[in-house]
C-alpha cells in the first residue's frame, strides 16, 4: 500500500495505568532477587540502583516528566515520524522493524539520526480506542512491508 492511502495520525499517548503497574511489578521483582542474592552489602546497593532506574521509568515512561519525554507523535503521510518532546524539541525519526504490535499492547521503537533511539510504549489505556485501531492497522499494513525492506 503506497503511503498516500493513508492520512497523518497523530498520538499524544495519555498516562497508562497498566505501564504504571508494570513497571512497579518487575522492579518490585527485580528489587527481591537482588535482596535474596548472596552478595552481602552490595546488594543493598543494586536494589538501590534498581529502585532509581524504577523512578527514572515511572518519569520517562508513566508521567513524561522528565525533558527527553515523548509527549506526541505524528506518523506523517510520507512514511515519516515526527516526535515532540517533552523540552519542546521536534525530532524527525525513522519507525524501526523492532517496533511490536498486539491488541492491548504496542511498542514503538524509532531511529533518530544515526546512531539515537526512542522508544514508547502503548497500553490499550494509553490512547483512545479508534486512535489505537488505527494506529495498530496502519502498523500491520505499512510496518511489515517496511520492516520486510529493511527498515530498522
Amino acid at each position: 500500500m503506497s503511503a498516500t492511502h493513508f492520512p497523518p495520525l497523530s498520538i499524544r499517548p495519555r498516562r497508562s495505568s497498566r505501564l504504571l503497574l508494570w513497571i512497579l511489578l518487575v522492579h518490585t521483582l527485580a528489587v527481591a532477587v537482588a535482596l535474596a542474592l548472596p552478595l552481602g552489602h552490595w546488594r543493598w546497593a543494586l536494589a538501590a540502583l534498581i529502585l532509581l532506574g524504577a523512578g527514572f521509568a515511572l518519569l520517562d515512561r508513566v508521567h513524561a516528566r522528565l525533558p527527553w519525554s515523548i509527549v506526541a507523535a505524528r506518523w506523517e503521510a510520507g512514511g515519516g515520524w515526527r516526535l515532540w518532546l517533552r523540552d519542546g524539541r521536534e525530532l524527525n525519526a525513522r519507525l524501526s522493524a523492532a517496533s511490536f504490535v498486539a491488541p492491548r499492547l504496542v511498542v514503538l521503537h524509532w531511529r533518530v539520526g544515526r546512531l539515537r533511539r526512542r522508544s514508547l510504549v502503548l497500553f490499550v489505556d494509553a490512547l483512545d480506542a479508534d486512535t489505537l485501531r488505527r494506529l495498530r492497522v496502519r502498523l500491520r499494513h505499512r510496518g511489515v512491508a517496511e520492516g520486510a525492506g529493511g527498515l530498522g
